[in-house]
């Protein structure tokens, strides 16, 4: 982990992948990747990758069908706070 990264690189790795990004406003698309030092992050829109900010997703849906809050992937998530809160 670099001090300067905004979002969890060991946690986002650690999930099945590819993501699916359900957007704020409407769409599903993949994941291209995602910029742990700044949040942002392409996805596959019809085969053109489009920028988006990690704020834009509703949520992550990874490779085992399983649905994720962004806010987890952020490096000040506090996990024990959450515990059984998420």
């Amino acid at each position: 982990m670099q001090q300067n990264d905004r979002l969890r690189m060991d946690y986002i790795n650690s999930l099945p992948q590819p993501f699916l990004a359900e957007i704020i406003g409407g769409g599903t698309w993949g994941v291209y990747d995602i910029d742990v030092q700044t949040g942002l992050m392409r996805v596959n829109v019809m085969g053109m990758l489009d920028h988006l900010s990690i704020a834009d997703i509703r949520k992550f849906t990874d490779a085992a069908g399983v649905d994720h809050d962004p806010e987890t992937f952020y490096i000040d998530w506090d996990t024990e706070q959450h515990v059984g809160n998420s």
